[in-house]
């Protein structure tokens, strides 16, 4: 009989902690929100740079206008792959002013695009590093005029990194500026794991350090690379430029209250854009180097800032918002399956903490969730 009872209260805490979390989560009731994402940037059926945005959108209950999950197969504008690998895009949705005047949210993921090698390299279902012929990509003029009404007539807007890189043309750029508020310095970055991965690390970066330099790229282990155009290009190796985490996410003071559960000081690990924000523009959060004096000194003989925008507001008069991510915050594969319990993001949040590197997985869940989840909180329900 003790025996029973022993093993009984172990599992019935179990149940508890399992039942009751599932039990919230499936009695919470639905939220219909319009949402359009604009990604063009599919080359394959993965869709990683908005996967995670749609398991965030489900995980949070978000539901179509009409009712129902949304797909991140379908509903989506951009590039829609064909099954057969190699194949370019089935077709292709641009942003028209009708789809993004009806929407409540408004979300410019990725326009990078599809390109040829891209899909000469489907079979490893990875985009290729190279740069070659564009199939499709690019924010046209009337898709920047299209994000700017919505914004100006009430709406969210949310755009990423490289939403005004290339292979976006001036004119679109200019308007999206404008209706940002920021102003894109040309300069990008990303963090390698291993900058002597060829799989990783472009040849076209390594072409450009070589010509600028005059020397042959030969870093080896983790770094920082900054790419201004194909004209300069400096990098920050981790142990001599930089320390093991050399760039940072940090929140402004006062705290906004989109950030408020949103970790300061979280590392950042992938592409990222350098940016300065215009008058009227408030900056949320920042990205800042710890770098060794080497680093900062190469900072200042490039002219780059320490700290520079990450996360920015730009209120229109007419009521609406605009967001600019100057980094590719949504790029993070997720698997397809939900996990239909209430607190689990708050579990992953305290699960990632204290990583010892820059890590998708820690920026995905203890930044970008619970600024999103506030971010859609904060949407008028329809």
């Amino acid at each position: 009989m003790r025996s029973t009872l022993r093993w009984s209260w172990p599992m019935f805490v179990l149940g508890i902690v399992v039942v009751v979390p599932w039990a919230i989560w499936e009695a919470r009731p639905e939220r219909r929100l319009d949402i359009v994402v604009l990604d063009k940037t599919v080359p394959f059926e993965d869709r990683v740079e908005h996967r995670s945005l749609f398991w965030l959108l489900d995980h949070l209950k978000i539901a179509r206008p009409g009712g129902g999950a949304y797909d991140r197969d379908t509903d989506y504008l951009g590039a829609f792959p064909g099954r057969v690998p190699g194949a370019p895009p089935a077709r292709t949705v641009d942003l028209t002013p009708e789809r993004a005047s009806r929407a409540d949210l408004v979300y410019l993921a990725d326009t990078y695009g599809v390109y040829r090698d891209d899909l000469l390299s489907a079979s490893a279902r990875k985009a290729a590093l190279e740069r070659s012929p564009k199939i499709y990509g690019g924010l046209a003029p009337e898709e920047a005029a299209s994000a700017r009404a919505a914004m100006d007539a009430g709406k969210t807007l949310v755009a990423e990194f490289n939403t005004l890189g290339s292979p976006t043309g001036g004119e679109a750029r200019a308007v999206l500026e404008e209706t940002l508020g920021v102003r894109w310095t040309r300069w990008i970055g990303r963090f390698f794991l291993d900058l002597s991965d060829r799989n990783e690390v472009p040849e076209w970066m390594r072409l450009g350090y070589a010509r600028e330099w005059g020397r042959p790229w030969d870093f080896r282990g983790p770094g920082y690379v900054l790419v201004q155009d194909d004209a300069h290009c400096e990098v920050l190796r981790v142990g001599v430029e930089s320390p093991r985490i050399g760039l940072v996410l940090e929140r402004e003071e006062p705290v906004d209250p989109l950030l408020r559960e949103a970790a300061s000081g979280t590392a950042y690990p992938y592409w990222f854009d350098v940016v300065t924000a215009e008058p009227g523009t408030r900056v949320l959060a920042s990205f800042r180097w710890r770098l060794e004096p080497e680093g900062l000194a190469r900072l200042k003989a490039r002219g780059l800032p320490e700290t520079f925008p990450a996360v920015v507001r730009r209120d229109a008069p007419g009521g609406g918002t605009a967001y600019y991510f100057a980094g590719d915050f949504a790029d993070n594969p997720m698997p397809d399956g939900r996990v239909p319990f209430a607190g689990y993001t708050t579990f992953r949040r305290w699960l990632e903490r204290g990583k010892l590197a820059p890590s998708g997985l820690a920026f995905y869940w203890r930044f970008y969730v619970p600024m999103m989840e506030r971010l859609v909180a904060d949407l008028p329900s329809r």
